[in-house]
């Protein structure tokens, strides 16, 4: 995010404009920068998935191949459930809060 200081005669202010995203881009760091980013996404029909290890919502470019596989019981028979892995989950050494 690229932020100008205006001043001139009784007025001052800052711009900050946000590069332009495309779909499928990486997240940028920034609170408003990743929120101009999400926008894009959603409109080009993105959508968020819960990674399986941190719980948080990330978009497909976010996330990672692996897949988590976990055997769960339903009332009548065993079930596999299977969840997305995050990138910053996969990277070495991760705290996964949980």
């Amino acid at each position: 995010m690229t932020c100008t200081r205006l001043s001139g005669r009784g007025f001052a202010g800052i711009i900050c404009t946000t590069p332009g995203f495309k779909p499928g881009d990486q997240a940028p760091d920034g609170y408003l920068a990743w929120h101009e980013w999400a926008e894009v996404q959603h409109k080009a029909g993105l959508r968020q998935k819960e990674c399986g290890r941190c719980g948080k919502w990330k978009y497909p470019q976010e996330l990672s191949a692996q897949i988590d596989r976990h055997e769960a019981q339903s009332r009548k028979w065993p079930v596999v459930v299977e969840t997305a892995v995050c990138l910053k989950c996969m990277t070495p050494n991760a705290v996964v809060n949980g």
